[in-house]
């Protein structure tokens, strides 16, 4: 895995020179840490530290140590590091402070014609990047799903508290849309992990539709991780998801889902689509685990 890992980042660094060629950056992605890990950073991998806010916190993956945290403030920008930061929440919205730190710091990351974002864990394969001037957006191959379709997996994975609050935010927001939102809800395949590459335009344009998304659910007191299945709880606890109550990180992947969906199906705009790596193979063994038990208890409940 190691050997993967320093294999991707030196075939993005063939890229760097996207960086050179103009007075501003091409592409820019952010890559986000909770903890320390293999660290890809180039001219246009950088590496953001969510949660910095909050980092003795416990998180999805336990409590880090002092000297995890050191690695993470010398290897990082932080997503705290300006005024109206939302690094304190993280815990609950996940990636979305990286993407709040970007939207409000553009000018720090050299105004790049291309933002983009990916995790530790997981990235695009490098050459999405060729010949990226052609292209509007870069998305993740769909991802077929355990369950029959994207509600179905939701409230199976998440609770069914969580996706009526998840409805009860969009149609409050944005009502002319919900037919649209049902039939991705009703698909069978996902765009998921929150990972796309955007032109600085359409960036902005994902900015500004998912703030008052995310805004209003902030302020719904009903919206909350639930999970009454004892069976559940405990295969919770083998696959080692106990600390996960990131609630609000899993309604944004489903709203991030979407907006890439509308983009390519009702949007005049240039895609295509890249093949997710990921990293973790023992964290994609305990989710394929997690779901396959959840898939066992819905069904029985059916």
């Amino acid at each position: 895995m190691e050997k993967l890992k320093h294999n991707l980042l030196t075939v993005y660094k063939k890229y760097d020179y996207l960086n050179l060629k103009g007075e501003r950056p091409l592409i820019k992605i952010l890559v986000s840490y909770i903890k320390p890990s293999f660290l890809f950073k180039s001219e246009i991998l950088t590496p953001i530290h969510l949660g910095r806010a909050v980092e003795r916190d416990t998180s999805k993956d336990g409590v880090i140590s002092d000297e995890d945290i050191k690695w993470l403030h010398e290897n990082c920008i932080g997503d705290d590091d300006f005024e109206g930061n939302i690094s304190s929440v993280n815990r609950r919205v996940g990636l979305f402070t990286g993407t709040y730190w970007a939207y409000k710091n553009y000018e720090k990351l050299g105004n790049p014609v291309f933002w983009g974002s990916f995790g530790y864990r997981k990235l695009f394969e490098p050459r999405c990047l060729e010949s990226i001037e052609n292209v509007d957006l870069i998305i993740p191959e769909k991802s077929k799903l355990l369950m029959p379709n994207n509600k179905t997996q939701f409230i199976s994975w998440h609770s069914n508290s969580l996706y009526i609050a998840m409805i009860r935010s969009f149609s409050f927001v944005y009502p002319m849309e919900v037919e649209t939102f049902n039939s991705y809800l009703q698909s069978d395949y996902a765009y998921s992990h929150e990972l796309y590459i955007m032109k600085q335009h359409l960036f902005k344009r994902f900015c500004e539709w998912i703030f008052p998304l995310i805004d209003n659910i902030l302020r719904d007191k009903e919206c909350k991780f639930v999970e009454d299945n004892e069976e559940i709880i405990s295969m919770q606890k083998l696959s080692g998801q106990i600390n996960d109550r990131r609630d609000i990180a899993f309604i944004i992947e489903v709203y991030t889902g979407y907006f890439l969906y509308k983009q390519i199906n009702y949007g005049n705009i240039v895609y295509r689509t890249s093949r997710v790596v990921e990293l973790d193979n023992e964290n994609k063994y305990k989710q394929k685990l997690l779901s396959c038990i959840r898939k066992k208890v819905i069904t029985k409940k059916g």
